[in-house]
């Protein structure tokens, strides 16, 4: 539980995992979301690329590819959508 509220407790990272989760709702969970490199700031580029996604992907909470910039649904994301799903309403 300790590190569900830990990865939640981002605003990045919530924006994130709530894009995924509205994606994988409208598509039964077989779209992606892009996140490439020009299309951020530089200073978010850094946090985004060497801190929110890595952290997001080594929990198992989402797939991300970082040639493509893409990120899928992770092997764990349904143990975090319930909460991401309580936080919403």
């Amino acid at each position: 539980m300790d590190e569900l509220f830990s990865v939640l407790a981002n605003a990045q990272r919530r924006r994130i995992l709530n894009e995924l989760l509205a994606t994988s709702l409208q598509t039964d969970g077989g779209e992606e979301i892009l996140y490439p490199a020009e299309e951020f700031p530089e200073e978010h580029q850094t946090e985004l690329y060497h801190n929110h996604l890595p952290r997001l992907s080594e929990a198992g909470f989402i797939d991300w590819n970082q040639n493509t910039g893409s990120v899928t649904r992770g092997p764990r994301f349904n143990e975090i959508s319930p909460l991401l799903e309580r936080i919403k309403n």
